[in-house]
């Protein structure tokens, strides 16, 4: 057997010049489907330890819904759009990289979603896993959320396309538009 001239070295890594890629469409609305899913859990175990106070203040009774109509789902439509409209106006004015807008978009797509997730986690962590047959919708709802935030997650990044903002608010309203009809339809009726 002949003895080979090979021999074993290390080589130092190829130091990058460009920048790290940031996050494409996709990761972003998974990463913006967990986060509220994750700020959802959170309000949730935090209401736990005040449970019996929060259904006080909610005043919730776990009974049959009325039976759904169209026009309860249309309104439901409506009003989870009017949320996602939040983010996607701001992304639709963003212009630029200016700190001031960009703050104030933070801090008003920030509330408004905290808003909506927080009582919904509230609600949860307040009544338990029974209010989960009430909230069929929530997947849906919340996919129709995480794509507005997506949208404006990615403008004040300066990703701003504009044919990418149509086509993630249409899916949003595809997605609160069926979560509507879920809220409506399959909880438990009398």
């Amino acid at each position: 057997m002949a003895a080979s001239d090979r021999q074993l070295g290390a080589t130092a890594p190829e130091i990058r010049s460009q920048p790290l890629r940031r996050a494409g469409l996709v990761a972003t609305m998974l990463e913006s489907y967990c986060l509220l899913w994750l700020s959802t859990l959170l309000a949730a175990i935090l209401a736990i330890p005040i449970a019996g106070h929060l259904r006080g203040v909610f005043g919730f009774r776990l009974t049959l819904a009325p039976t759904g109509t169209a026009s309860m789902a249309a309104l439901i439509a409506v009003n989870n759009m009017r949320e996602a409209a939040i983010p996607f106006l701001f992304a639709a004015l963003t212009v630029g990289q200016r700190r001031w807008p960009l703050l104030v978009g933070d801090v008003v797509v920030a509330a408004s979603l905290a808003v909506n997730v927080a009582l919904g986690g509230l609600a949860l962590g307040a009544y338990g896993l029974a209010l989960l047959r009430y909230l069929p919708q929530w997947p849906l709802e919340w996919g129709g959320l995480a794509l507005a935030l997506a949208g404006w997650r990615r403008a004040r990044r300066g990703q701003r396309d504009p044919c990418e903002l149509v086509l993630l608010a249409i899916g949003a309203a595809i997605l609160l538009c069926l979560a509507a009809l879920l809220e409506t339809y399959a909880v438990p009726q009398a």
